[in-house]
């Protein structure tokens, strides 16, 4: 048991650091050797546990993709409205892409691994998957306008998730990248809501207790 114990231990420090050395460095500029320096483990535990930086990076990118499930998990419990979990869910996106390395680093995987690499969690496809079954949950409960294509909202929330990320790749503070998503919903909500579920609907990100702290917590 004491065995397996250190194994765990091995294996939870070298998937932390290497979530931090692919979301400060990338995962081009990362190395293996950097990996296991920076977690104090020697290079062959680390290859015992990841023979490739591939595998690390499947690792990484599998933890990133929990912490987000885990927070759209939370929003959808705390909330009815399925346009109120989506501008949450971005607000969301906007913090953990400045204070979680397993998001920001997942992130990073996805944009620099080349096409020919494999990437089972790769952050896009499967977040603005995520996304547009909220949408389609929407259209369902009456919360979407009539004429309003379901093209166009995934499109809308494409181009937010692609807004949020850019403001944070350049430095943009989390404040006023909620003061941006902000004014954004307020643009465009008045178009693609009904009347009803406008009405209901706050554009802010949430105020006291962030319901998606669980899992900025299950990163650390």
């Amino acid at each position: 048991m004491a065995k397996q114990e250190r194994s765990e231990r091995t294996l939870e420090k070298l998937t932390v650091a290497a979530a931090e050395q692919f979301a400060l460095h990338g995962f081009v500029k990362s190395t293996l050797g950097g990996v296991s320096r920076a977690a104090g483990v020697t290079k062959g535990a680390l290859f015992f546990h990841f023979p490739t930086k591939d595998d690390l990076a499947d690792a990484v990118q599998k933890r990133g993709q929990d912490i987000l499930e885990a927070m759209l998990t939370d929003l959808t419990y705390a909330e009815k409205s399925c346009l109120q979990v989506l501008v949450d869910a971005l607000h969301a996106l906007s913090g953990m892409l400045r204070s979680d390395p397993f998001v920001k680093a997942g992130v990073r995987i996805a944009r620099e691994r080349t096409a020919g690499s494999p990437a089972p969690m790769d952050f896009y496809p499967l977040w603005l998957g995520r996304l547009g079954q909220l949408l389609e949950t929407a259209r369902k409960d009456g919360e979407l306008a009539a004429d309003v294509p379901d093209l166009s909202a995934r499109t809308l929330v494409t181009a937010a998730v692609c807004g949020v990320e850019t403001l944070a790749w350049m430095g943009v503070s989390e404040d006023e990248s909620h003061k941006w998503l902000g004014c954004l919903w307020e643009l465009v909500l008045p178009v693609v809501a009904s009347p009803d579920a406008l009405a209901r609907v706050r554009t802010t990100a949430p105020t006291g207790g962030a319901p998606w702290a669980r899992g900025r917590a299950a990163s650390h």
